[in-house]
């Protein structure tokens, strides 16, 4: 604090750079931060992350933030000063209204002076606050304005770094220790070596360390070009004497105006409370999670309240009584909905569940509440018979009520499908939910109820509300009884794999080491690298952060130059199918040697299913050990197993969705769709196709749908970039509805800011109108990916939950265990099998109708997975 003159002491006053910030904010973050509705936000993210720091570390503070408004007479000096500069990109446009409301909302105040820069704005008041001895702190990206910092450090500049939060803050001796000259010669400095994000020319071949040597050991601009005979260097002598006026002028640029007409007393400004109501309002339009919780922690002791969500009371109140099981059943209106929340029993390590657990659980129908406990979920769901229910997360009760009317976390999901993770708090408070009910449960239920009624609205805004109603909600049950079932293991036939592994493993570690002439940590990138690079000679192909590229794209590039190449390929494969599945795979099973994965419903983008502990959506079928693991997957004794597989029923979506007749075509015959490919593509009869001619057609027919480049098509076939541009450009003129489908996807996408599958299902892709080259490609892919891999999980979905619906309507013991990409596992009878067959080929097919090509279903029988298979 500084001392006023009459006892009194000055806050330090904070002057931010508005547009720097901005600006900085935009090109540092990704493009593709956006709201779920597609709105850009990255701009607003970074510029809200900063003010946010500078309250949280900094707490309340005189502040203004100044913004561009002309170029302070800068042109009239230099036309060409920020000529280069490109205009504002449209994404940073659409961002801008919305960033001086902010401000004011942090209760800091926005200035501009039209015509002038904010830097000689943001001077101006500083040496007016400098004067009246009031400290003053600088924040801009932009390190010409360190010239404004004095010998007494009474004015000091915050800059940003590389990160819009990475902060470091300079007085003159830190101007001293990084540039080596006193902050009065910036504008000398910058005279001397010029400016190129500016357009100030400065002279040719002068950068910053000679600059700064100059100055050092001249003073000066004018004292340096007034000793250019003293100067060493012919070339830069004639430099410095042709381009002296340049020099003149860069300098006359970089020189900051302390003049400005603006009206603003420092000694005046004073701290402002910020507008809390209106801040949670914006971060949450605008999806500022991580800001937000900053916030929240930097306001909580202050401000226990905080708005609710549009349309609702500021806070959800509920008249709530303790209570148990019974009251469930009489809570609210018959046949009204219920929304419960659960917490299960918190056991000790080494207390066996049977002990007497003690679930805890919330209720709520309208304003009333209620909250016990219970032995068990099973209790809860059975006196909720069949009362239409609202939960979040319902099939991690471990058994699904009957009738589930809304889920919130599944709601959640389809709204924000590219979202990490649903955490209920987190959604809640990211609304600007509270409850003042008595017991946190019961006013987890009340929130519950709130979050379901505008998610609701939204749903139904957005088209969801059918996917939600006849795929999502239905599918819980239809997972947890998967979950239930597992799926048997045959651990003994899984042991002697996982022992004959081993010893290969061990063998290919003493041949590596043999053809390396050392022995190291196979598994060690950097060390490998180290062993094939640098001692052994190979082809470097990919620089990475901590030295040359070692993944699995490069060793398939350098296989043949030696052969240590395929051994630590197999080496990799042998110790990843050990760890995922032979090591962890029986200490999964239960008595019964079954095994229960968990199914994941809101993971993917695209809406299809994923599976943890373990994860059985991925083991491999490609590769004989990998088939192996398959075969010690069995049906319990006196059953098979029966498999039900789409074939290729991406690529038949693709055929309906682009109407390519061809492909069609194609179809409808039956015949083989990458042979038949490869026939048109290459002009060749189907006898006259070799083997790698199919291959090239199948990459290509699933690459159009991943969104596979050349590039990529080349590095997986190994063949030059150029071929596989005419494979695809040949693929995509034969098939042109293909390519015109592809085409008017991305358009609608950019203009939309998402893409829908058949049924529905949305995803937003921001990555679309990125400036990076890169960036919007992957969002072409994407796009293109969605709507065919999407609308493929959609049809996966119904028909599951219309297998299942169907095999409870009879009298078969067969039922479904695994759900696997494309393919369905079923276990029962022998005697069921061929029932069973026809029953799941009729539902699998019934979700896609009548339409063309119709879908096609392999089913296989057998007594382990891979047989059945």
């Amino acid at each position: 604090m500084a001392d006023n003159g009459s006892g009194g002491q000055h806050d330090e006053l904070y002057l931010i750079d508005g547009s720097s910030l901005a600006y900085r904010a935009f090109f540092a973050l990704p493009e593709s931060i956006a709201t779920s509705t597609g709105f850009p936000t990255n701009a607003i993210f970074g510029f809200a992350s900063m003010l946010v720091k500078l309250l949280t570390e900094h707490g309340q503070k005189p502040t203004i933030v100044v913004w561009d408004a002309g170029h302070s007479g800068r042109k009239e000096v230099s036309p060409d000063y920020k000529a280069t500069r490109q205009s504002r990109p449209d994404l940073l446009r659409e961002q801008w209204p919305h960033l001086e409301p902010l401000v004011e909302a942090f209760g800091y105040r926005n200035v501009k002076v039209e015509g002038y820069e904010a830097d000689d704005v943001i001077a101006t008041i500083a040496e007016r606050a400098r004067r009246q001895d009031v400290p003053v702190v600088v924040v801009t990206g932009d390190r010409d304005i360190f010239q404004l910092i004095d010998p007494d450090s009474r004015v000091r500049v915050m800059a940003t770094g590389r990160g819009i939060t990475d902060t470091k803050l300079y007085d003159y001796q830190a101007v001293l220790d990084r540039y080596g000259i006193p902050p009065e010669l910036i504008p000398d400095f910058y005279g001397l070596k010029g400016d190129t994000s500016d357009n100030i020319p400065g002279i040719p071949g002068i950068g910053d360390k000679t600059a700064t040597d100059l100055l050092q050991r001249f003073g000066d601009l004018e004292t340096v070009l007034a000793s250019v005979e003293e100067i060493s260097g012919a070339k830069r002598k004639q430099n410095l004497v042709e381009h002296a006026d340049d020099a003149r002028v860069s300098k006359q640029l970089a020189t900051i105006l302390r003049d400005v007409p603006v009206d603003v007393d420092p000694v005046a400004e004073a701290a402002r409370e910020p507008d809390r109501s209106t801040l949670r309002d914006v971060f949450r339009r605008f999806e500022l999670r991580a800001p937000l919780a900053r916030l929240e922690d930097a306001l909580a002791v202050e401000d226990e309240t905080v708005p609710a969500i549009p349309t609702e009371e500021a806070t959800v109140r509920v008249r709530a009584r303790e209570g148990g099981v019974a009251d469930v059943r009489t809570l609210g209106p018959a046949g009204s909905e219920i929304t419960i929340a659960v917490e299960p029993p918190l056991i000790p390590e080494g207390q066996l569940l049977a002990e007497n657990p003690t679930w805890r659980f919330g209720a709520v129908v309208g304003e009333e509440g209620l909250y016990g406990t219970m032995d068990s979920a099973e209790e809860l769901v059975s006196a909720l018979g069949d009362r239409p229910v609202i939960v979040h997360d319902a099939k991690a009760l471990g058994v699904v009520p009957p009738v589930l009317a809304h889920d919130t976390l599944l709601a959640a999901y389809l709204l924000e499908p590219a979202r990490r993770g649903f955490p209920f708090s987190e959604i809640c408070e990211e609304r600007g939910l509270k409850c003042d009910a008595p017991a946190p449960l019961a006013a987890d239920a009340a929130l519950g109820q709130a979050l379901a009624a505008w998610q609701r609205e939204q749903l139904t805004e957005r088209g969801l509300t059918a996917l939600l109603r006849d795929a999502e909600l239905p599918l819980v049950s239809v997972l947890r009884d998967m979950e239930i079932a597992g799926v048997r293991l045959d651990q003994e036939r899984l042991a002697k794999i996982r022992h004959r592994v081993q010893d290969e493993i061990a063998g290919l570690e003493r041949e590596i080491w043999d053809l390396a002439g050392d022995e190291f940590t196979i598994g060690s990138p950097q060390q490998l690298g180290a062993i094939l690079f640098d001692k052994l000679g190979l082809s470097r192909k990919r620089r990475g952060k901590t030295g040359f590229s070692t993944d699995a794209r490069v060793l398939q590039a350098i296989r043949d130059e030696h052969p240590i190449i395929p051994r630590i390929e197999r080496w990799r494969e042998l110790n990843q199918l050990m760890k995922t599945y032979l090591d962890v795979l029986p200490q999964l099973a239960d008595a019964e040697s079954r095994i229960h994965t968990t199914f994941i419903q809101s993971g993917a983008t695209t809406g299809r299913l994923a599976s943890t502990d373990p994860n059985l959506q991925n083991v491999p079928v490609r590769t004989e050990l990998g088939r192996e693991i398959r075969g010690c997957f069995e049906a319990a004794p006196g059953h098979v197993l029966i498999s039900a597989d789409y074939s290729q029923v991406e690529l038949r979506v693709l055929a309906f969705i682009a109407d390519e007749p061809v492909l069609k075509e194609i179809f409808v015959r039956g015949e083989d769709v990458h042979t038949a490919t490869a026939s048109q593509v290459f002009g060749k009869p189907a006898s006259e196709l070799t083997p790698m001619d199919r291959s090239k057609s199948k990459m290509i027919n699933y690459g159009i749908v991943y969104g596979l480049s050349d590039y990529g098509l080349a590095d997986r076939l190994n063949i030059a970039r150029e071929e596989a541009k005419a494979f695809i450009d040949a693929y995509l003129e034969r098939f042109s509805k293909v390519a015109e489908f592809m085409a008017t996807t991305i358009e609608q996408a950019k203009e939309l800011g998402y893409v829908s599958t058949l049924y529905g299902r949305r995803r937003q892709i921001p990555e679309l109108r990125a400036r990076n080259y890169q960036v919007r490609t992957l969002g072409e892919r994407l796009a293109v990916n969605t709507v065919i891999q999407g609308t493929a999980a959609d049809v996966m979905k119904l028909a599951m939950i219309g297998v299942h619906r169907a095999l409870a309507a009879t009298d078969l013991q067969t039922r479904m265990i695994l759900t696997i990409h494309d393919e369905l596992l079923f276990e029962g009878p022998p005697e069921e099998a061929d029932a069973v067959g026809e029953l799941v080929e009729r539902e699998m097919v019934a979700p896609w109708g009548d339409r063309t090509p119709p879908l096609a279903v392999d089913v296989g029988v057998g007594q382990t997975w891979l047989d059945a298979k």
